[in-house]
């Protein structure tokens, strides 16, 4: 009886292998049952198979504590350069005159090339931003934090002639876009920069594939979001701007 049953057993076994090709047989067994529950292993084995910064919302929850990073940057330099107008006006009035001296030929350009104007100078800042990150992750938020004061000096002195409903309306509805793409683009240049120092220390790092991840991100995402503000901005926002 027992070599029956032995001999029945074997059989049953066969049957089963005949049935599922041995390389899929051992990859199943494997992938889930070599691994019992919790096994740090089989969180190994799952993870290397979806990647985590797949998609968009993926990618940003990767990225996002260092776009935070630069947001607090560019707001508190916004502050800063707020305050420092109030304090300072002549200051403020050698920067504005700069900055007007700078964007004086937009107001020659008919809408559509102020809009392709406005995306170009967009994305070429954010791809910097990015890129510039490979030096330790500084020339970025030295970069956002500059644009911030900037526009906080610029805010000052417009909210002063023509109130600060009026700075709202004119950055809020193209800045929803715009600001988290660049401070998305900034933020991905700070990793890199940590990746970066993490490597001169001797710590293990993939900065050519995060690099190319960022760029792939840029390019698929940050490129056609400013767009899309670039357009808001030409077309939209002075349509808003002129009821008040």
């Amino acid at each position: 009886m027992e070599r029956k049953g032995d001999y029945n057993l074997q059989e049953r076994r066969a049957g089963v292998q005949a049935e599922t090709p041995e390389g899929e047989n051992r990859g199943y067994a494997a992938g889930e049952k070599d691994f019992p529950p919790g096994n740090s292993a089989a969180e190994t084995w799952h993870n290397s198979r979806k990647d985590p910064k797949k998609g968009f919302t993926g990618y940003v929850r990767f990225i996002w504590p260092y776009a935070v990073i630069m947001a607090f940057v560019f707001f508190g330099a916004l502050a800063t350069g707020y305050i420092s107008a109030s304090s300072f006006p002549s200051m403020a009035d050698t920067l504005r005159e700069g900055f007007s001296s700078r964007f004086e030929s937009l107001l020659t350009m008919d809408p559509l090339s102020i809009m392709f104007a406005i995306f170009l100078n967009n994305a070429f800042v954010s791809l910097l931003f990015l890129v510039l990150g490979l030096a330790l992750g500084v020339l970025p938020v030295v970069f956002i934090a500059f644009n911030g004061y900037l526009v906080g000096v610029i805010a000052y002195l417009v909210a002063q002639e023509r109130g600060l409903l009026f700075i709202l309306l004119a950055l809020i509805p193209h800045g929803i876009l715009e600001l988290p793409m660049v401070f998305l683009a900034a933020g991905i240049g700070l990793r890199l920069g940590h990746q970066v120092f993490s490597a001169l220390i001797g710590k293990p790092t993939q900065v050519k594939r995060e690099f190319k991840d960022g760029l792939g991100f840029y390019f698929r995402w940050i490129v056609p979001l400013l767009f899309v503000a670039a357009v808001i901005e030409t077309f939209i926002t002075p349509l808003i701007l002129s009821f008040v």
